[in-house]
């Protein structure tokens, strides 16, 4: 099949990339062609942006397409652009997100029957995209697959941490700094790689048992903030010492510091992937956390990114304000 993948040179969408090589389809990409790309050879590229919309649906109308992947639409705008540009494709896959479902969630572990009440305008914009593209094909205008990725990352993004996207925290224990996490550190989290989530979204590509299907795409397995970053930790070679700090604190305290916090990671999130699984049977994870973060920080040294931990000293504040209370209600006991 001829896929065209709006946004394609992105975090997730290069997984899918490869993943749509992989399985023999012809894959061009549209962008504005303002990030290097990391994509192999054997993709077109087809420049501009959506937001000139007569321009976008133009161009995606010319290419007759047998499928979309879009991994740039964020709202009911885009969506209506994405109906008019791919009203004539076989099979039309949004890239959605799981922030839907916001915080904290209605079940554990989520399944896509989640109640939805996002948190930010981000997931508020995916949920009104969702609708408008659900609608569309029940309405027979084009088949449409809704997928909804978790924490994914790969080579051309750093590894977050819980608090949020602060690329300095793995400096931080290079160095040999203790490293905050919120609450007792229990929390449970879903994270995958890029490459893998890349099997999911090509694997349903032209699939009619996805036609009209809401997916949630992640790793099948979870867990707990401690153990991803001390798994974080061990891939490169480090220990690590946590200073566990209560969210309301963080969130009063360094609320600039805490976007993933506020959102997401202040409680358990964590999905059911059963759905997938069963429907795209490509879609068997196969990367571990480990060579992931491997990935990420080598691709970082080869393109010069490096964040010096030493440059900000909120971190090291907040811990020694916590470390000295623990003293003095320690001296008080004694007394």
């Amino acid at each position: 099949m001829r896929v065209i993948v709006v946004g394609g040179t992105g975090n997730i969408s290069t997984g899918i990339v490869k993943a749509l090589l992989e399985f023999g389809h012809e894959v061009a990409v549209f962008t504005r062609g303002q990030r290097q790309s990391q994509l192999p050879d054997g993709v077109s590229f087809i420049h501009g942006d959506r937001q000139d919309r007569a321009a976008f649906e133009a161009a995606m109308q010319a290419g007759a397409f047998d499928a979309a992947i879009d991994m740039i639409s964020f709202d009911r705008e885009d969506a209506e652009s994405a109906i008019r540009a791919f009203r004539d494709v076989r099979h039309y896959i949004h890239c959605s997100t799981v922030c839907t479902y916001g915080g904290p969630l209605s079940e554990l572990p989520a399944t896509e029957s989640c109640e939805l009440r996002p948190i930010k305008d981000y997931g508020r914009g995916k949920v009104a995209a969702d609708d408008l593209l659900l609608q569309a094909h029940a309405d027979g205008l084009m088949p449409v697959t809704i997928m909804k990725p978790a924490h994914t990352f790969g080579p051309s993004w750093s590894v977050l941490r819980q608090l949020g996207s602060d690329g300095a925290w793995l400096d931080r224990v290079r160095k040999g700094k203790p490293i905050i996490v919120s609450g007792d550190g229990t929390n449970l989290w879903s994270v995958c790689s890029s490459d893998d989530a890349g099997l999911g979204f090509a694997g349903a590509v032209g699939r009619e048992t996805c036609f009209g299907q809401i997916y949630n795409i992640t790793h099948p397995e979870f867990m707990t903030w401690d153990e991803y970053h001390t798994r974080a930790a061990a891939a490169i070679g480090c220990s690590i010492e946590i200073v566990h700090v209560p969210a309301e604190v963080l969130l009063d305290v360094v609320p600039d510091h805490c976007g993933l916090l506020e959102s997401q990671t202040q409680w358990h999130q964590y999905y059911d992937v059963g759905k997938l699984m069963r429907d795209v049977p490509e879609f068997r994870p196969q990367r571990s956390f480990e060579e992931a973060v491997l990935a990420c920080c080598e691709a970082e040294a080869e393109r010069g990114i490096s964040e010096n931990s030493d440059d900000s000293t909120w971190e090291d504040e907040i811990i020694a304000a916590q470390r000295d209370m623990a003293c003095k209600l320690k001296s008080r006991e004694k007394k």
